[in-house]
């Protein structure tokens, strides 16, 4: 895979910030790693039940698409993101599905970046979409200064915000179903696993990389792959990595999955999702992938097909 600097640096700092070691100016590793990751291993948060808070309306119009700006509370924070409801005058209870973006820098960022335009398209279709910023983007209020942990609690967050739609009354809360794109496909996958929860997923260019080895694959050669290993190694040293790792809890699944993913993406590896379904297929998963000749990270060339599918994989679960 052709490495990106951009994904060189967002790999690092993720691990510099997040405890696991910094750089003096001699260039040795600190041993300042955070000894309060433990609550958030797989097998821990598996043990942890959503935890619903009101879902308020703060601003009128987002600033792309036909979305409102709302907000709830994940663990005493507040949390914006957008969502869309194109048909309110409808009586019966409807379907909802979460949209959960990839990285983005917090430069420029606005509520609702990375799947407004999905979010659109889904709700044409009745569906009522809620995108989340996570905190720390958007009016979100900030995350934690231990970047580790900030990868680690959005998969609370997600869980704080479904259970959050479930108690809106125009809400089927059996109807419930997630959107992901990139590395916002790491953290569906880690919810799916956690909760056990059958909410039919799709998912764009997924980060299915091993983790932490991830760290240390997606790092060029020579000094930015030697850092990258040590950090790792320090983050090993305290924690049992497996307990991390979705690759370890495929079996924890019980949604279905369709994984959409391009040959020109730069980021993601087709093989990556071979592998992902494949594991899912072996144990009676319902798994399906997709792959798009010549398309890159975003499926720009084949986005229109790529939401039909989506539209097509909901509609088939409920």
């Amino acid at each position: 895979m052709k490495k990106l600097k951009g994904l060189i640096l967002i790999t690092v700092l993720m691990v510099v910030l997040g405890g696991c070691g910094i750089k003096d100016p001699k260039g040795n590793v600190k041993e300042i790693i955070s000894h309060n990751l433990e609550k958030y291993d797989f097998d821990s948060l598996s043990k942890r039940q959503g935890e619903a808070s009101e879902i308020k309306i703060t601003q009128e119009k987002a600033k792309y698409g036909s979305g409102v700006v709302y907000s709830f509370t994940s663990q005493g924070k507040k949390i914006s993101g957008t969502m869309v409801d194109l048909h309110p005058e409808m009586s019966k209870l409807r379907p909802a599905i979460v949209m959960i973006r990839g990285y983005a820098p917090t430069e420029g960022y606005y509520p609702g970046s990375g799947s407004w335009r999905v979010a659109e398209e889904l709700a044409k279709e009745g569906y009522v979409t809620f995108s989340i910023d996570f905190l720390g983007y958007g009016q979100s209020d900030s995350g934690s200064a231990d970047a580790l942990e900030a990868r680690f609690e959005k998969v609370i967050n997600v869980m704080d915000l479904i259970e959050s739609i479930k108690k809106l009354p125009w809400i089927d809360q059996n109807k419930i179903g997630i959107w992901a794109h990139s590395n916002g496909g790491q953290i569906t996958l880690s919810v799916l696993e956690v909760t056990g929860g059958n909410y039919p997923t799709v998912l764009w260019a997924p980060m299915t990389n091993p983790f932490p080895q991830s760290l240390i694959d997606t790092a060029d050669e020579g000094e930015e792959k030697q850092k990258a290993i040590e950090y790792v190694n320090l983050f090993l040293k305290y924690y049992d990595g497996r307990r991390y790792a979705v690759e370890n809890y495929w079996e924890k699944i019980k949604a279905p999955i369709l994984i959409q993913q391009g040959t020109a993406d730069e980021w993601c590896e087709v093989e990556w999702q071979e592998k992902v379904v494949k594991s899912l297929k072996d144990l009676g998963k319902k798994a399906e992938l997709v792959i798009y000749r010549g398309s890159d990270h975003n499926l720009k060339k084949d986005w229109s097909e790529a939401v039909r599918k989506d539209l097509e994989w909901f509609k088939k679960y409920w």
